[in-house]
């Protein structure tokens, strides 16, 4: 009985010191993509300098069969997603999961081996990224752009800039 209540006093002790051993942060690339999000471009971006307007909502959702978007592949690497801007002319984008050397280019590959970011892209066009809300990203040509995440979701569109994705209820 003792030897219990010296352990768990300890434990006590430990935890109130913060020295207790955290849980893993959830791997991001085990979340779910499917959803309706709010599009908002990073301030200081192309898109935002030039007052492009943003789409008032994107969707993206999990595709089952290479014929429901134009441009997916069934190809066997992996499951493949689907983006469209809500409410705006055009076939949905094919999305599919980032090579291990789209992580690298983009200077991101310790954060993937640690579950941190998972990334889709659809082809040179554009790509999406979950990772942890907060989180300070760099890219561009020589790292020179950055942008912390409020959601934890964002993506790059080419020659637009960056831009966060924000889950609709």
């Amino acid at each position: 009985m003792l030897r219990v209540l010296v352990a768990a006093a300890s434990a006590l002790v430990l935890g109130a010191c913060g020295t207790l051993p955290r849980p893993a942060a959830q791997d991001v690339a085990t979340q779910s993509w499917s959803g309706d999000y709010r599009f908002q471009w990073a301030a200081g971006t192309q898109a935002a300098r030039r007052g492009l307007p943003a789409p008032s909502q994107v969707r993206i959702r999990s595709v089952t069969s290479a014929k429901e978007v134009p441009g997916a592949k069934a190809d066997g690497n992996g499951p493949q997603w689907a983006i469209s801007f809500v409410g705006e002319p055009g076939a949905p984008l094919p999305l599919i999961p980032f090579k291990a050397q789209g992580y690298e280019e983009m200077g991101w590959a310790v954060m993937r081996a640690g579950g941190k970011i998972a990334c889709l892209e659809s082809g040179s066009f554009m790509f999406v990224c979950r990772t942890h809300p907060g989180t300070t990203l760099s890219f561009g040509r020589q790292n020179d752009e950055q942008l912390t995440t409020k959601t934890g979701l964002f993506g790059v569109a080419l020659h637009q800039g960056s831009f966060e994705l924000t889950p609709l209820d």
